[in-house]
């Protein structure tokens, strides 16, 4: 994202069927013998038709680019298997029944792996995408929105109830940094900070909420090289070395939901090779490469809330674009399709 200063802020059949029928009908007109040879050779179709498609590895990551949208169980069971999308992004397939997102925000871009899990009609729903900011002005560029006019917004294909409040743990890591600015960064989504009006927040604020549940010993889950690993039914958000991570990983968060409602969501900042910064709130200017960790974690908290990336060089200026900057803290308020997101996935907050 650019930086700006706060008053300027403003995504068949198998062949084998055929041969089988061919080998039918030579039955009926060359006799027993033939008939014999028919239906051993329909036998050995019907034998290979039952094989794994050949993408279906039996052992390691599968990747998403290999396999159709819609994997049938019955021709490859994924769950409990891990499925690898774009820029290395990748996913562990819930094993009872519920679907995962997975997303990581890098230092070059972002990408999203959707696994949707439908055990009643025994398939698996895959969406892997990614993106990459272009060296210099790419073809389509289009000059950014003022974030308190920009009304644009995507939504994930769950949330969590209405009125819910979400209690979440924080994790310290081994690396000695700061809780505060995980917490800012959580804060701020939840309570809708902005630059776009004379409180700094927006109004009225959506239908969720968040309570700090304590430090927890237990990481995310999000394994070393950045994978969705087996959710554990408690929301925790703080450090963590991904040294199997992409180099540009800077974040990623992991939201395991049943059906239209969230269920889980965890958030791994990566510690190994990023330098960090609290953010301007403590008075200290930013070190050179350094990222701000509010700003990092309120665009985190967009996607544990249901929000996805919106892209186009045109919406950079919101905190749901797809990319930040380093020293860049304007992610840590939001615009308006920001607000207006989380508007149309909780509705307005009682006054009461």
């Amino acid at each position: 994202m650019d930086d700006v200063s706060p008053a300027g802020r403003g995504r068949r059949t198998g062949a084998w069927c055929a041969a089988a029928v061919t080998a039918l009908s030579c039955t009926v007109a060359a006799g027993a013998g033939t008939a014999a040879a028919g239906t051993a050779a329909a036998g050995t179709a019907i034998t290979a038709a039952h094989r794994p498609p050949t993408w279906c590895k039996a052992s390691g990551a599968l990747r998403a680019r290999a396999m159709p949208q819609k994997v049938r169980l019955s021709d490859c069971d994924l769950r409990g298997r891990v499925v690898r999308g774009e820029n290395g992004l990748a996913a562990t397939v819930p094993s009872d029944g519920t679907s995962v997102a997975a997303h990581s925000l890098r230092t070059d871009g972002a990408s999203e792996l959707r696994v949707e899990v439908d055990e009643a009609k025994g398939e698996i729903t895959l969406t892997a995408t990614g993106t990459r900011v272009p060296q210099g002005r790419p073809r389509a560029f289009r000059a950014p929105m003022d974030a308190c006019k920009d009304g644009a917004y995507q939504q994930e294909p769950s949330k969590w109830p209405k009125g819910a409040t979400i209690e979440w743990h924080y994790y310290p890591g081994t690396a000695g940094l700061p809780m505060s600015g995980v917490s800012t960064g959580i804060t701020d989504m939840f309570d809708a900070k902005t630059d776009c009006t004379p409180s700094h927040a927006f109004a009225p604020l959506p239908d969720v909420s968040q309570k700090y549940a304590g430090q927890t010993a237990t990481a995310p889950n999000v394994t070393a090289d950045a994978t969705c690993g087996e959710h554990d039914g408690t929301n925790v958000s703080g450090w963590q070395a991904m040294p199997g991570a992409e180099p540009d990983v800077l974040a990623a968060t992991c939201t395991w939901f049943r059906g239209p409602t969230t269920i889980e969501s965890d958030t791994a900042l990566q510690t190994q090779g990023k330098k960090w910064w609290p953010g301007p709130q403590d008075g200290s200017s930013c070190p050179a490469g350094s990222y701000d960790v509010a700003a990092v974690t309120t665009h985190e908290t967009g996607h544990m809330l249901g929000l996805g990336h919106v892209e186009g060089s045109q919406h950079s200026e919101l905190t749901m674009a797809p990319t930040v900057a380093a020293c860049d803290d304007d992610p840590a308020t939001l615009g308006k399709g920001d607000y207006d997101g989380l508007i149309a996935l909780y509705g307005a907050r009682s006054s009461a």
